[in-house]
């Protein structure tokens, strides 16, 4: 069966990652996509999981010889990119992306399920930008968060990340109801062969 490629997104604090850890922890047939940022990491974040944390200028010339597919510099300092190829065979793909590099993986791939991760209220979004930001770029993930809550209406799902046991139960059901769609389509797929062939003088 063809992969599904989920694809989370959400404004800076929204806890995407958190989220994104969990999952993985609980599906052994879900591989995340890992991403590219020329940011250095944060305190927790492991090289090879939560990014690949490369140097500019290895970054561009990943993208000179096709290993991005897209890529954006984002709040006019860093730059993120995601990879030419997704999948680990026999399992799903997980990565977060922005709702710019959604599109151009929509228009790649054939199943992708898109969910948009909110927080709880945007005092509380403000509240964690804060808390893991640089004060200097504030206002630019603020913008930013606000630009990508403004493209959520183009998602396949909605999901509020208020409680946060709640919001990965809901992912999780999400992802398993998907699956459900592909195995029903693939099912169909076949008996529709049956009946062609039946029909054959």
């Amino acid at each position: 069966m063809e992969p599904i490629l989920f694809i989370i997104t959400g404004p800076s604090g929204a806890g995407k990652g958190s989220v994104m850890r969990a999952l993985l922890e609980r599906d052994a047939e879900l591989s995340k996509v890992v991403t590219y940022t020329t940011r250095p990491p944060r305190h927790g974040e492991i090289d090879g999981f939560d990014y690949r944390f490369v140097a500019a200028t290895e970054f561009q010339q990943m993208i000179g010889d096709g290993r991005v597919f897209e890529h954006e510099q984002v709040y006019q300092d860093y730059f993120y990119g995601s990879p030419r190829d997704l999948f680990v065979e026999g399992q799903d793909g997980l990565i977060e992306l922005d709702y710019k590099g959604r599109i151009k993986y929509q228009a790649r791939h054939d199943r992708v399920v898109s969910i948009f991760l909110l927080p709880p209220n945007l005092t509380e979004l403000k509240r964690r930008i804060l808390a893991r930001s640089e004060v200097s770029n504030l206002e630019a993930r603020l913008a930013n968060a606000i630009e990508q809550i403004r493209h959520a209406p183009e998602y396949d799902y909605v999901v509020k990340n208020d409680d946060f046991d709640e919001c990965v139960d809901s992912v999780e059901s999400i992802i398993k109801a998907e699956r459900l769609r592909r195995q029903g389509r693939c099912h169909l797929g076949d008996m529709m062969t049956q009946i062609s062939l039946s029909d054959r003088p």
